[in-house]
């Protein structure tokens, strides 16, 4: 080949190059082409507004929520039967972050619970909101976004603020995958 053939294939080379991803960027922008990605990193859906605890209530167990991820477990009545249950899977979720456990605090949230429930897991913090109408309308709120019927299952950030529901179609793989890149993350 001569050189100046090798020349102008080299220079139209470049161009293309360079040029390329600015055409693909357009044509994706511009609508041109209907492409949405599938996946996304998180299975949880995110709050939106957010919505910062603190602004709803000023007990002990809120201030606890600043500086760890938070993973809140709420059900609308006064927990019975079902509290050891649903601490069970709070822990085993806390258990499945191996050496990271240590950021990720437990809350099991309740208008209020049975005197006569053994504490099997100190781990999970047991909170009884059925005084604080304001905080359990917020939570009665975000349920349509989760478990449903005022049910529902989130994530607090190390700042305090509420920022994923996780659904009745999450399933628990999901939900630790979630929790595994958040606490991965700088949380302290």
């Amino acid at each position: 080949m001569q050189t100046k053939t090798k020349n102008r294939l080299t220079i139209i080379a470049t161009v293309l190059l360079f040029t390329s991803p600015v055409v693909v960027a357009y044509l994706l922008s511009s609508g041109l082409i209907d492409f949405h990605p599938d996946d996304t990193k998180n299975n949880g859906h995110f709050v939106s507004p957010l919505v910062k605890v603190a602004d709803y209530s000023d007990a002990d167990w809120v201030a606890g929520l600043n500086g760890h991820w938070t993973l809140i477990h709420r059900i609308p009545e006064v927990c019975a039967q079902q509290c050891q249950s649903l601490e069970l899977d709070l822990h085993k979720y806390r258990l499945t972050l191996g050496h990271r456990a240590d950021k990720l605090n437990l809350i099991l949230l309740a208008d209020g619970f049975n005197s006569e429930s053994p504490d099997h897991y100190p781990l999970v913090k047991k909170v009884a909101i059925g005084d604080n109408q304001a905080l359990g309308s917020v939570f009665d709120q975000l349920s349509a976004q989760s478990l449903q019927g005022g049910h529902g299952m989130y994530v607090v950030a190390p700042e305090g603020f509420l920022m994923m529901a996780f659904t009745p179609k999450n399933t628990s793989t999901e939900i630790i995958r979630d929790l595994s890149l958040l606490v991965k993350r700088k949380g302290e």
